[in-house]
């Protein structure tokens, strides 16, 4: 079975995460497709951003049972990515099932990295991207980086977790050596997971990861997911530098952005009406000493008065990429500056980049905003995104 023809010639890929649109079934993947990632290749060619030969990037959201089902056979999502002329070269396996439920918090953690599951759906979903690139393709899977800390001890123990993952490696190796195409898995830290931050990811691999041989150090690397690290408060000069030293490939770069608050307080009555029950919002305040207190969620964080007293607020909400603020008073801004510098960073040198924009958030924008912004629907708000994004890659180009 022939991988789809209408690809780039360079090996730098940008496209967007399909996690943005709630899908279930195969099926409803294609609908979702059509709906909107064909509209937005057709304005993005119109409008010269686009050659029209070329193809849309698109980021695959595979859930389990659609992993599975593609892992078996892909011809169909072959004949359809053709047809509209998209390019999967990278799929998101991090949620293993239903993402927009009324409230998913953390099981978009379950199963971990010790559950053999995690396993089995990350190699369909492998096997399943194998399928869309072409002879000798290299292709990027994300997965979360192991656990969710609130789980406690008993499910943080960094031995099985990491013996999923390098079972994971070797099933990849075995994939490349089945298919001619190589899939790189990438660990996405995000705030209050398994690993969160830089120190946290080098310290991982140096000892479970890196000594466990040729395998291990080819397939495995980092999604550096630019939301979760500004939340962080991470330096994004200082981490990419530590990443490189310590020879850990970062395989995608997800183009993310969250909110800034400098005056938590005064924002208060915005942020409350943004605390949603359906996802996490994890929260990093900064007090005035520098110290950072880690919060799980946002509604927690607004009934905290020591939290309220932080200088800034970092919160994981994946809003437009495009957007420096989100309300007419600027009192919630975004890390777009932080994503800018890292694209910098990572787009220095590296032909072979994976970008994946990841904003599955995007009503968050208030409805006063979202008009002044032109923003009227999901089509609107990708080709933003979508041109924002390729004037980052051509500027860093």
């Amino acid at each position: 079975m022939a991988a789809p023809k209408c690809r780039s010639e360079s090996s730098r890929r940008l496209g967007y995460c399909t996690n943005v649109h709630p899908y279930s079934d195969l099926d409803g993947m294609l609908e979702a497709l059509e709906a909107h990632a064909a509209p937005v290749r057709k304005r993005l060619v119109d409008s010269g951003r686009l050659a029209p030969d070329a193809c849309l990037g698109v980021g695959l959201w595979l859930p389990s049972p659609v992993a599975a089902e593609l892992a078996r056979d892909a011809s169909r999502l072959v004949e359809e990515l053709e047809r509209l002329s998209l390019d999967a070269f990278t799929v998101n396996a991090f949620p293993h099932g239903v993402f927009h439920g009324d409230i998913v918090k953390d099981d978009v953690f379950r199963p971990s990295w010790s559950d053999p599951e995690r396993l089995r759906y990350t190699l369909d979903a492998a096997r399943a991207l194998a399928a869309l690139l072409p002879e000798g393709g290299v292709g990027s899977l994300s997965t979360h980086s192991g656990a969710y800390k609130g789980w406690g001890p008993a499910e943080l123990a960094p031995e099985p977790i990491a013996r999923g993952l390098l079972a994971a490696a070797e099933g990849l190796r075995k994939l490349e050596d089945e298919t001619g195409r190589c899939i790189l898995l990438g660990l996405e830290p995000e705030p209050l997971s398994f690993l969160e931050t830089t120190d946290e990811v080098i310290e991982f691999f140096a000892r479970y990861i890196q000594p466990e041989g040729e395998a291990a150090q080819r397939y495995l690397g980092l999604c550096y997911d630019a939301c979760h690290q500004a939340v962080e408060f991470e330096d994004m000069a200082a981490s990419v530098c530590a990443l490189r030293a310590a020879q850990i490939p970062i395989t995608k770069v997800q183009m993310s952005s969250a909110i800034r608050v400098l005056d938590p307080s005064a924002a208060h009555d915005l942020l409350q009406a943004m605390a949603k029950d359906r996802w996490f919002h994890q929260v990093v305040a900064r007090q005035a000493d520098g110290e950072l207190m880690r919060i799980p969620d946002l509604p927690q964080a607004l009934s905290d008065r020591h939290a309220l007293t932080a200088v800034e607020w970092r919160v994981h909400y994946h809003v437009p990429i495009f957007a420096e603020r989100l309300d007419e008073a600027g009192q919630l801004l975004t890390t777009r500056p932080q994503l800018e510098e890292l694209m910098a960073l990572v787009s220095e040198g590296n032909e072979a980049l994976h970008a994946e924009i990841e904003t599955y958030t995007w009503d968050a924008i208030p409805q006063a905003r979202r008009e002044e912004l032109e923003l009227s629907s999901l089509t609107d708000c990708l080709e933003r995104e979508f041109c924002w994004a390729m004037d980052q890659l051509e500027g860093s180009s």
